[in-house]
């Protein structure tokens, strides 16, 4: 059965123009935390997609003061596109520092290299000034964009969960109206640089966010994972108790409507839980579900042959240098490991050097460290081929080396 499919997605990606690859990796990319600097877009990489080891010492990727309205970032979402070797990213344009209603826009990303990005933040009030109830006064929030493709339209598909002031609902706690999250979609234009206008795509009844979309082939539908979001209420439509949990809904259509099994996917017990992924394992039938426990100091990971029953395998520590909050995963090839490997060596070397002490550099050490890091900047920013990044790896832990005898 394997063997099949595996021969019927090299053909069909033949038919469509695109060339097979053999994957090998799985790319985490996640932002890391409620502050700033853990705003920012960082990656880590897996043998087996349960246990991930940091890029580039959990240093950011993408300094998000380049890419963001808000200086920040949360929630990025990458995919591969249909032809195989362009890159998407879709991320949340937003400060927590600022407040949780702060933000009103996401951001658009394209990359032929996972290094350097092409970027547009969007901003829902000025995008989209002629539609009622988005203005600035009113949005609550536009949350954790993904994108996926839309093969009847021929388009990528964005989706997103959005909040507003008006959509307010009461809870059990008479001092607290609960923000009233749907979820969105629109559709991205050719360059991956716009947006269409919003349109509803899944209302829970209760607040629902952090929508992740999957294909299932053996039904042929689409499966929507998502978030019961908020603080416990009964949800009318289902006679259920919202907790904070993931949740599943199909369609046969991509853009609905879904029908919601009443459920939580989650280990049992585990509360609350956010930013749920799903992903296939690497030549095989089996998907992986994992969720941010972001109150207990953990990822959890779950498996799936039928992308509705799961079952929990670990929960891998957010700790040290891999510190995930809510990210997504794909594969990657041999050689674009090769290259993002390369890149991490060359910015931990950088660091490397920056750890030794001024006093122990000659004044003509110092200049030659300046000059090091200028150059160290330049082809990060520049070159995006792994012969690059390990010629100046090598000058710098040369150097670094001399100055330690």
């Amino acid at each position: 059965m394997k063997s099949r499919l595996i021969s019927l997605c090299i053909s069909l990606a033949a038919a469509l123009g695109i060339q097979a690859q053999e994957y090998s990796t799985y790319l985490f990319a996640y932002f890391s935390g409620n502050w700033p600097d853990g705003e920012q877009v960082r990656y880590a990489l897996s043998d087996d997609g349960y246990n991930y080891r940091a890029l580039n010492y959990g240093r950011p990727v993408i300094a998000s003061d380049t890419i963001a309205l808000k200086k920040s970032v949360r929630d990025p979402h990458i995919l591969r596109a249909q032809d195989g070797k362009t890159f998407y990213m879709v991320l949340t344009d937003m400060r927590s520092d600022m407040g949780w209603q702060s933000n009103d826009g996401l951001i658009l990303m394209k990359s032929t290299d996972l290094l350097h990005w092409e970027h547009t933040a969007i901003h829902f009030p000025t995008r989209f000034p002629n539609l009622e109830g988005f203005d600035e006064k009113n949005l609550h929030a536009v949350w954790a964009p993904q994108t996926i493709w839309d093969a009847k339209e021929g388009k990528y598909m964005i989706y997103y969960s959005i909040g507003r002031h008006d959509w307010e609902y009461p809870t059990e706690d008479p001092n607290f109206n609960q923000p009233y999250f749907r979820i969105y979609y629109s559709y991205a234009n050719q360059d991956f640089t716009d947006i269409t206008e919003p349109k509803l795509l899944f209302d829970f009844g209760t607040a629902a966010i952090d929508g992740d979309i999957v294909y299932d082939n053996k039904n042929e539908e689409y499966v929507l994972f998502f978030k019961d979001e908020g603080r416990s209420v009964m949800n009318k439509k289902g006679n259920f108790r919202t907790r904070q949990g993931v949740m599943r809904a199909t369609s046969k259509d991509l853009t609905g409507p879904y029908n919601v099994e009443y459920r939580h996917l989650q280990k049992p017990g585990q509360y609350p839980t956010e930013g749920s992924s799903v992903f296939p394992l690497i030549n095989s039938d089996e998907y992986i579900l994992m969720y941010d426990c972001y109150a207990n100091g953990h990822y959890q990971f779950c498996k799936s042959n039928d992308l509705k029953n799961f079952t929990y395998v670990q929960n891998t520590p957010t700790r040290g240098t891999f510190t995930p909050r809510h990210g997504s995963v794909i594969h990657i090839t041999e050689a674009e490991r090769a290259r993002l490997e390369a890149w991490s060596s060359l910015g931990e070397a950088v660091q490397d050097m920056g750890k030794i002490a001024v006093p122990c550099y000659t004044l003509e050490e110092l200049d030659k460290r300046m000059e090091l890091e200028t150059y160290a900047a330049q082809v990060m920013a520049t070159k995006n081929k792994a012969k690059a990044f390990k010629k100046a790896e090598n000058k710098i832990r040369k150097f670094t080396e001399k100055v330690k005898k």
